[in-house]
């Protein structure tokens, strides 16, 4: 292993076990999550303009025998970088609604066909991964609420990347030594010049 893969090795280290505690939370809800996987979907919203910002949060929903909602929830880099968040929740039909008109303000979240949906996330966790790049800890039992949704009955074709090459750009919480990182894998696995990338001010 070089140099600069044991560097690497090391931020995905830190990664993880900063994580720990809300991976922890989820492994405990994956339970209840593959459960819900059988409740009718409720719904399958994604950001309109995702594909123009390369980023957003993404939510799929069922609804429980009880009225409350289960949903999982994907911040999808199409970009580069695959789901880097995931997260789960069961809540009331109330704090569902209440989530769902701050991230569709925010957001302008359309609904998508959940094959369509599952397809979309499935495949910025795929392009990602080509890059060397693993999705968020929790993605794991975020991604148990498919259930039998099959990917395969969806025909549209996404796109990932930006102008035929991945566009990686900073996000506000990473440090310089994480972009670093980053950037250096791209290169690593790409080679100089066959990637974009913009980084925000710390």
């Amino acid at each position: 292993m070089s140099k600069h893969e044991r560097r690497y090795q090391k931020y995905l280290d830190r990664k993880r076990q900063k994580h720990g505690n809300k991976a922890t939370e989820a492994g405990r809800m994956a339970p209840q999550i593959a459960a819900a996987a059988n409740s009718p979907i409720h719904e399958a919203l994604v950001p309109a303009k995702l594909f123009e910002l390369g980023m957003g949060n993404l939510v799929f929903s069922r609804l429980l025998p009880d009225g409350r909602i289960a949903m999982g929830a994907f911040l999808l880099d199409v970009f580069c970088l695959g789901v880097k968040d995931a997260f789960v929740a069961i809540v009331t039909k109330a704090e569902y609604g209440m989530r769902r008109s701050s991230w569709s303000a925010a957001e302008s979240l359309q609904p998508m066909d959940p094959a369509c949906f599952r397809k979309l996330v499935e495949g910025g966790v795929a392009y990602a991964q080509d890059l060397g790049f693993s999705p968020h800890a929790d993605y794991a039992v975020a991604s148990q609420i498919f259930g039998d949704v099959q990917a395969t009955e969806c025909s549209t074709r996404f796109e990932y990347g930006h102008d035929g090459k991945p566009f990686y750009i900073s996000g506000p919480h990473e440090t310089a030594t994480q972009v670093q990182n980053i950037l250096e894998q791209l290169e690593r696995r790409l080679g100089p010049g066959n990637f974009d990338y913009l980084v925000m001010d710390q």
